[in-house]
């Protein structure tokens, strides 16, 4: 008899039992793995992919942030979270691998845990833990498997979707570029901002912006067209051309007696979202699509306009508040635009103006925005109607401005103001101390 066949033989269970935990264990990576990179393919959201994850185990699992506080749970059961703040210290965070931990929850129940660093694309890239607890039964050795994939796929995940924000953000600005030039080589702008996103019906705004003043700009463009987004009805496109950051804010097919509320909606989000100083910012007039070139030109001239009155604050003007001082400040002489405003307004615009004449200064600016109209500016100023004529009457007294008669005073008066608007000196309108 051949002993050797007989130990081979003896031996055999053995090895096919090895064999097949081996296989078990291999086919349960290969469908794991599978799961998780269909999931991943498949343009899901974060939290759905951590839910690929955790649906590969039976043990509870958590996702924390750097500063060790939970952003995610696995399973419908609340369980009391396990604390994992010394894993935050800089020695901890540099292991790389699946480490042990003890972890106490806040209730003061000791659980086995393991955990994994998630990275980023970049070697110095920290994004979060992802965390089992060890509950019901031990871990084993597909579940070492799973956080080490898990973490991959998490940051994969996170990598994946900066890379297409970027190609979003940068195809969006190619086609603010291209939008914005088209006219100049007379092409037809629709189909651009249809490829944008901008119905051939829609009514924009266009925003020129001069930051060279600040030795970093207006910061990121894209982090600026995301604030505007969250304060304004319209989409808020951005790109930084050459002569400075540009905007197009699509207000979709609006009215045209909506304008003046649309371009002053623009403006109150552009002051909420820049700097106090150091940026010179031009808004043109509601546009329709094909004349989105025109548009920029318009705001283009505006900062023009601001550049020619040196200020160290934040200036924000439409061609609407210019009006027709627009063609006098970007054609004429600076020191006669100058002596035309002082012998428009008199003594309601000297350095000495006390509150009285600054009151009466307020009043003449919002009876101009109200469109001459006393009930109006009233109601802006939640002062009486006869309050208003009043004024208007010291006015005329003061400076021989008839604001409620002769047109020529108040086309005189509109341009003043406009003119003061690019000055070194904050508006009326937009002064709170001057607001009633």
């Amino acid at each position: 008899m051949d002993t050797t066949l007989n130990t081979t033989n003896e031996h055999r269970p053995d090895n096919f039992g090895q064999l097949a935990d081996r296989y078990a264990l291999l086919l349960g990576q290969h469908e794991m793995e599978v799961r998780l990179a269909d999931r991943l393919g498949s343009g899901c959201e974060f939290p759905e992919m951590f839910a690929a994850i955790a649906e590969s185990t039976d043990l509870p699992m958590w996702v924390f942030d750097t500063r060790g506080q939970r952003v995610l749970r696995s399973g419908d059961r609340e369980l009391a979270p396990p604390d994992i703040t010394s894993m935050c210290t800089e020695g901890r965070r540099e292991q790389r691998g699946s480490q042990f931990m003890i972890a106490h929850t806040p209730n003061g129940v000791a659980r086995r845990c393991l955990v994994e660093r998630i990275d980023g694309a970049s070697a110095d890239e920290f994004l979060g833990w992802l965390v089992m607890g060890e509950i019901g039964r031990t871990f084993r050795q597909l579940d070492h498997f799973l956080m080490d994939r898990g973490a991959v796929y998490l940051a994969r995940h996170c990598t994946l979707h900066q890379a297409m924000h970027r190609s979003i953000a940068d195809l969006t600005r190619g086609f603010v570029e291209r939008l914005l030039r088209r006219g100049e080589q007379g092409e037809s702008t629709v189909e651009d901002a249809r490829r944008l996103g901008i119905a051939s019906d829609s009514s924009c705004i266009i925003v020129a912006i001069d930051d060279s003043a600040l030795s970093r700009g207006v910061g990121d463009i894209d982090s600026l067209t995301f604030s505007l987004n969250k304060l304004l009805a319209g989409k808020v496109f951005g790109a930084r051309t050459p002569r400075g950051p540009v905007l197009i804010v699509d207000h979709g097919a609006a009215e045209r007696t909506e304008d003046s509320r649309l371009i002053e909606e623009v403006c109150r989000g552009l002051s909420s979202v820049l700097p106090d100083s150091g940026v010179q910012c031009g808004v043109s007039s509601a546009v329709g699509v094909d004349a989105i070139t025109e548009g920029y030109d318009e705001a283009l001239e505006v900062v023009a306009c601001l550049e020619r009155f040196i200020a160290d604050h934040t200036r924000i003007l439409s061609v609407r508040d210019l009006g027709p001082a627009r063609i006098l400040v970007a054609n004429g002489n600076i020191a006669a635009i100058r002596r035309y405003v002082e012998h428009t307004l008199g003594p309601l615009w000297s350095e000495e103006a006390d509150s009285d004449m600054e009151i009466l200064m307020a009043t003449l600016a919002q009876f101009s925005r109200m469109g001459h109209s006393v009930r109006r500016t009233a109601a802006a100023m939640s002062v009486h109607e006869n309050t208003v004529r009043q004024r208007l009457a010291r006015v005329r007294r003061l400076t021989g401005l008839d604001m409620l008669n002769d047109p020529f005073a108040q086309l005189s008066v509109h341009t003043a103001l406009a003119i003061i608007a690019l000055r070194n000196r904050a508006h009326p309108l937009w002064d709170p101390r001057r607001a009633h």
